[in-house]
């Protein structure tokens, strides 16, 4: 028996067959996980990305307390007008995003 796995032909076919089995596997694996993968993002597809929504929350919170001012009624105006679009559809959440940043440097 130990004659057998001492040839120089025996062994290294043994770890082809060893090498070739593990790496099925893997790629069985993997394969899976891609679907797993495809699966969740087709789910997730028509889903705001959850930081940027969020991020527009904080955004919105730190322009109103400031608008109370009397000389601030245009910026208050603007921002009226752009969650009114927002909430429509005409504008997209990027979109959005980057003009709730300009109305903040405004206020700032």
């Amino acid at each position: 028996m130990e004659a057998m796995f001492s040839s120089s032909i025996v062994t290294p076919l043994l770890f082809l067959v060893v090498g070739s089995v593990i790496m099925y596997f893997i790629l069985q694996y993997d394969k899976q996980q891609r679907n797993k993968m495809k699966k969740i993002l087709t789910q997730t597809q028509d889903v705001q990305p959850l930081f940027m929504a969020k991020a527009i929350n904080n955004k919105i919170k730190k322009i109103k307390p400031e608008l109370n001012a009397a000389d601030r009624t245009d910026i208050a105006k603007q921002l009226d007008e752009l969650v009114e679009n927002y909430d429509r559809g005409r504008i997209s959440l990027p979109d959005y995003c980057h003009k709730l940043n300009d109305l903040l440097s405004m206020v700032a």
